[in-house]
């Protein structure tokens, strides 16, 4: 098997044993806590720094147009984040 493959193999295996890991009552309990935010029609804030920042305005987008929450991104508003921490 050569670098590429093995890389690729090792990758997987670790994929596989995290998701293994994860607990399901946990996302059930996730799931249930963003119902019941979405029923009080409560406000979602999803937060990420560096390159996670535009994982978070693209998890913002999800919530709004897939689940129908209102959702924010505190980095999406760079002058609003910027004028806050210097107050």
């Amino acid at each position: 098997m050569d670098q590429t493959n093995s890389y690729i193999t090792k990758y997987l295996s670790q994929v596989k044993e995290i998701c293994e890991s994860i607990d399901k009552k946990e996302i059930n309990l996730l799931i249930k806590g963003i119902k019941s935010l979405k029923e009080r029609k409560g406000r979602l804030f999803i937060l990420g720094v560096g390159g996670s920042a535009a994982n978070a305005s693209h998890c913002v987008n999800d919530f709004r147009k897939i689940v129908g929450i209102e959702c924010y991104s505190p980095s999406d508003n760079v002058a609003e984040l910027t004028a806050r921490i210097n107050d």
